[in-house]
Protein backbone atom coordinates (compact mmCIF):
# COMPACT_ATOMS: atom_id res chain seq x y z
CA UNK A 1 0.00 0.00 0.00
CA UNK A 2 1.89 3.65 -1.17
CA UNK A 3 0.92 6.85 0.38
CA UNK A 4 -1.02 9.42 -1.02
CA UNK A 5 1.09 11.85 -3.51
CA UNK A 6 -1.37 14.59 -1.79
CA UNK A 7 -1.27 16.51 1.28
CA UNK A 8 -0.27 14.33 4.57
CA UNK A 9 -2.81 12.04 5.95
CA UNK A 10 -2.47 13.22 9.86
CA UNK A 11 -5.91 16.23 9.26
CA UNK A 12 -7.75 13.57 7.93
CA UNK A 13 -7.13 11.11 10.11
CA UNK A 14 -7.62 13.45 13.18
CA UNK A 15 -10.78 14.29 11.63
CA UNK A 16 -11.88 10.49 11.00
CA UNK A 17 -10.74 10.04 14.92
CA UNK A 18 -13.45 12.79 15.79
CA UNK A 19 -15.90 11.22 13.95
CA UNK A 20 -15.82 7.87 15.54
CA UNK A 21 -15.46 9.09 18.95
CA UNK A 22 -17.88 9.32 21.51
CA UNK A 23 -20.17 12.19 20.57
CA UNK A 24 -19.60 15.21 22.34
CA UNK A 25 -20.26 19.27 22.34
CA UNK A 26 -16.48 19.80 20.97
CA UNK A 27 -17.01 17.15 17.70
CA UNK A 28 -20.33 19.13 17.82
CA UNK A 29 -18.63 22.78 17.66
CA UNK A 30 -15.76 21.11 15.06
CA UNK A 31 -18.12 19.88 12.34
CA UNK A 32 -17.25 22.12 9.80
CA UNK A 33 -13.60 22.04 9.95
CA UNK A 34 -14.10 18.60 9.85
CA UNK A 35 -16.24 18.56 6.59
CA UNK A 36 -13.71 20.98 5.23
CA UNK A 37 -10.53 18.68 6.20
CA UNK A 38 -12.28 15.81 4.62
CA UNK A 39 -13.74 17.21 1.37
CA UNK A 40 -10.35 18.26 0.35
CA UNK A 41 -9.15 14.54 -0.25
CA UNK A 42 -9.38 13.58 -3.60
CA UNK A 43 -9.73 10.23 -2.30
CA UNK A 44 -13.24 9.66 -2.13
CA UNK A 45 -15.73 9.44 -4.79
CA UNK A 46 -18.79 11.60 -5.42
CA UNK A 47 -21.13 8.94 -3.69
CA UNK A 48 -18.94 9.21 -0.75
CA UNK A 49 -18.86 12.84 -0.44
CA UNK A 50 -22.61 12.90 -0.37
CA UNK A 51 -22.64 10.29 2.05
CA UNK A 52 -20.12 12.41 4.55
CA UNK A 53 -22.51 15.47 3.92
CA UNK A 54 -25.18 13.27 5.18
CA UNK A 55 -23.34 12.36 7.73
CA UNK A 56 -21.92 15.91 8.67
CA UNK A 57 -25.62 17.29 8.80
CA UNK A 58 -26.71 14.95 11.31
CA UNK A 59 -23.64 15.81 13.46
CA UNK A 60 -24.81 19.26 13.62
CA UNK A 61 -28.53 19.11 13.68
CA UNK A 62 -29.44 15.60 15.93
CA UNK A 63 -29.80 16.22 19.39
CA UNK A 64 -26.80 15.40 21.10
CA UNK A 65 -28.81 12.90 23.70
CA UNK A 66 -30.01 11.20 20.42
CA UNK A 67 -26.59 10.96 18.80
CA UNK A 68 -24.82 9.43 22.22
CA UNK A 69 -27.57 6.62 22.21
CA UNK A 70 -27.03 5.76 18.55
CA UNK A 71 -23.45 5.54 19.37
CA UNK A 72 -23.83 3.27 22.08
CA UNK A 73 -26.30 0.88 20.78
CA UNK A 74 -23.86 0.70 17.70
CA UNK A 75 -20.69 -0.13 19.61
CA UNK A 76 -21.11 -1.18 22.81
CA UNK A 77 -24.15 -3.95 22.13
CA UNK A 78 -21.52 -5.75 19.51
CA UNK A 79 -18.57 -7.16 19.39
CA UNK A 80 -17.74 -7.65 16.56
CA UNK A 81 -18.05 -3.92 15.27
CA UNK A 82 -15.79 -2.73 18.51
CA UNK A 83 -13.73 -0.07 18.14
CA UNK A 84 -11.34 -1.92 20.61
CA UNK A 85 -9.08 -3.32 18.40
CA UNK A 86 -7.33 -6.35 20.23
CA UNK A 87 -11.20 -7.55 21.01
CA UNK A 88 -11.00 -8.71 17.45
CA UNK A 89 -7.26 -10.19 17.66
CA UNK A 90 -7.67 -11.61 21.22
CA UNK A 91 -10.50 -11.47 22.43
CA UNK A 92 -10.21 -11.75 26.23
CA UNK A 93 -7.37 -14.15 25.83
CA UNK A 94 -4.09 -13.05 28.12
CA UNK A 95 -2.47 -11.97 24.99
CA UNK A 96 -4.38 -8.48 25.19
CA UNK A 97 -2.53 -7.78 27.80
CA UNK A 98 0.91 -7.34 26.11
CA UNK A 99 -0.57 -6.14 23.11
CA UNK A 100 -1.69 -3.07 24.66
CA UNK A 101 1.80 -2.56 26.68
CA UNK A 102 3.51 -3.06 23.40
CA UNK A 103 0.75 -0.53 21.67
CA UNK A 104 1.19 2.15 24.32
CA UNK A 105 4.88 2.33 24.49
CA UNK A 106 4.54 2.99 20.40
CA UNK A 107 2.25 5.83 21.61
CA UNK A 108 4.74 7.54 23.89
CA UNK A 109 7.11 7.00 21.20
CA UNK A 110 5.76 9.79 19.69
CA UNK A 111 4.94 11.81 22.57
CA UNK A 112 1.48 10.34 22.85
CA UNK A 113 0.29 10.16 26.14
CA UNK A 114 -2.86 8.27 27.83
CA UNK A 115 -4.63 8.46 30.59
CA UNK A 116 -4.48 5.43 32.93
CA UNK A 117 -8.19 4.77 32.47
CA UNK A 118 -7.98 5.10 28.71
CA UNK A 119 -7.24 1.76 26.57
CA UNK A 120 -4.54 2.29 24.12
CA UNK A 121 -6.79 -0.27 21.07
CA UNK A 122 -9.60 2.06 20.97
CA UNK A 123 -9.88 2.59 17.29
CA UNK A 124 -9.74 6.89 17.70
CA UNK A 125 -6.85 6.86 19.65
CA UNK A 126 -4.93 4.45 17.36
CA UNK A 127 -6.34 7.46 14.31
CA UNK A 128 -4.57 10.07 16.47
CA UNK A 129 -1.17 8.14 16.85
CA UNK A 130 -1.23 7.22 13.18
CA UNK A 131 -1.89 11.03 12.67
CA UNK A 132 1.33 11.78 13.97
CA UNK A 133 3.54 9.59 11.80
CA UNK A 134 4.89 10.68 8.28
CA UNK A 135 2.25 9.14 6.07
CA UNK A 136 4.18 5.99 4.82
CA UNK A 137 4.43 5.03 8.39
CA UNK A 138 0.95 5.82 8.88
CA UNK A 139 0.18 3.62 5.81
CA UNK A 140 2.07 0.76 7.35
CA UNK A 141 0.05 0.46 10.94
CA UNK A 142 -3.54 0.61 9.05
CA UNK A 143 -2.10 -1.80 6.77
CA UNK A 144 -1.79 -4.30 9.80
CA UNK A 145 -5.07 -3.40 10.86
CA UNK A 146 -6.72 -3.96 7.12
CA UNK A 147 -9.27 -6.50 7.75
CA UNK A 148 -10.48 -5.19 11.27
CA UNK A 149 -11.05 -2.04 9.48
CA UNK A 150 -13.01 -3.72 6.38
CA UNK A 151 -14.80 -6.35 8.47
CA UNK A 152 -16.24 -3.56 10.47
CA UNK A 153 -17.18 -1.34 7.44
CA UNK A 154 -19.00 -3.67 6.00
CA UNK A 155 -21.10 -5.18 9.00
CA UNK A 156 -21.78 -1.51 9.77
CA UNK A 157 -23.08 -1.50 5.93
CA UNK A 158 -25.16 -4.55 6.05
CA UNK A 159 -26.71 -2.73 9.36
CA UNK A 160 -27.22 0.44 7.80
CA UNK A 161 -25.42 2.62 9.84
CA UNK A 162 -24.26 5.79 9.21
CA UNK A 163 -21.24 5.17 11.25
CA UNK A 164 -19.92 2.85 7.85
CA UNK A 165 -19.13 6.08 6.55
CA UNK A 166 -16.22 7.11 8.41
CA UNK A 167 -14.76 3.81 8.04
CA UNK A 168 -15.44 3.69 4.51
CA UNK A 169 -13.58 6.95 4.03
CA UNK A 170 -10.77 5.78 5.84
CA UNK A 171 -9.95 2.42 3.66
CA UNK A 172 -10.28 4.71 1.59
CA UNK A 173 -7.88 6.95 2.00
CA UNK A 174 -5.16 4.49 2.11
CA UNK A 175 -6.04 2.74 -0.81
CA UNK A 176 -8.09 -0.31 0.95
CA UNK A 177 -11.07 -1.80 -0.90
CA UNK A 178 -14.39 -1.37 1.73
CA UNK A 179 -16.26 -3.99 0.25
CA UNK A 180 -13.87 -7.50 -0.42
CA UNK A 181 -15.72 -10.12 -2.16
CA UNK A 182 -15.28 -12.64 0.22
CA UNK A 183 -15.76 -11.28 3.36
CA UNK A 184 -19.37 -9.10 1.81
CA UNK A 185 -20.58 -13.14 0.56
CA UNK A 186 -19.02 -14.29 4.15
CA UNK A 187 -20.75 -12.01 6.11
CA UNK A 188 -23.90 -12.27 4.36
CA UNK A 189 -25.36 -14.72 6.63
CA UNK A 190 -23.68 -14.18 9.97
CA UNK A 191 -25.76 -13.91 12.71
CA UNK A 192 -25.92 -10.69 14.21
CA UNK A 193 -24.61 -9.99 17.66
CA UNK A 194 -26.50 -7.09 18.95
CA UNK A 195 -30.19 -8.23 19.29
CA UNK A 196 -31.66 -8.27 22.12
CA UNK A 197 -31.99 -12.17 21.68
CA UNK A 198 -27.76 -12.39 21.39
CA UNK A 199 -27.18 -10.51 23.92
CA UNK A 200 -29.76 -12.15 26.47
CA UNK A 201 -27.83 -15.54 25.62
CA UNK A 202 -24.52 -13.92 26.53
CA UNK A 203 -26.09 -13.06 29.73
CA UNK A 204 -27.47 -16.37 29.89
CA UNK A 205 -24.72 -17.95 29.68
CA UNK A 206 -22.05 -16.39 31.58
CA UNK A 207 -20.96 -17.71 34.84
CA UNK A 208 -22.50 -15.98 37.75
CA UNK A 209 -19.40 -14.61 39.90
CA UNK A 210 -19.00 -11.52 41.88
CA UNK A 211 -16.06 -9.27 42.72
CA UNK A 212 -12.90 -8.73 40.21
CA UNK A 213 -13.69 -10.32 37.29
CA UNK A 214 -17.83 -10.15 37.75
CA UNK A 215 -20.07 -10.47 34.72
CA UNK A 216 -22.27 -7.18 35.94
CA UNK A 217 -18.88 -5.55 35.49
CA UNK A 218 -17.89 -6.96 32.33
CA UNK A 219 -20.31 -7.00 28.45
CA UNK A 220 -19.78 -5.07 25.50
CA UNK A 221 -19.66 -2.01 27.36
CA UNK A 222 -16.95 -3.00 29.57
CA UNK A 223 -14.84 0.45 30.47
CA UNK A 224 -15.49 1.95 27.30
CA UNK A 225 -16.87 4.99 28.67
CA UNK A 226 -13.78 5.40 30.92
CA UNK A 227 -11.73 4.85 27.63
CA UNK A 228 -13.53 7.98 25.91
CA UNK A 229 -13.09 10.28 28.47
CA UNK A 230 -10.03 11.69 26.72
CA UNK A 231 -10.50 13.72 23.04
CA UNK A 232 -8.09 13.36 20.60
CA UNK A 233 -5.16 15.73 21.38
CA UNK A 234 -5.10 19.06 19.99
CA UNK A 235 -7.53 18.65 17.13
CA UNK A 236 -10.27 21.02 18.16
CA UNK A 237 -7.70 23.74 19.14
CA UNK A 238 -5.73 23.65 16.03
CA UNK A 239 -7.92 22.34 12.94
CA UNK A 240 -11.60 24.65 14.25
Amino acid sequence: MMASEHAGFGPCLQALSLLLHYPDEETIDNADAIADVLAARPEFPPADRADLERFINRLRRAELLHQQASYVETFDRSKKVSLYLFEHVHGESRDRGPAMVELQMAYREQGLDIAASELPDYLPMFLEFCAQLPDADACGWLEDVSHILQEIHVRLHQRESRYAVPFRLLLRLVDLDPWPAELVEGTKEEKRDDTREAIDSVWSEAPVTFGAGSALGGGCSGGSFGARSGKTAGYGADQA
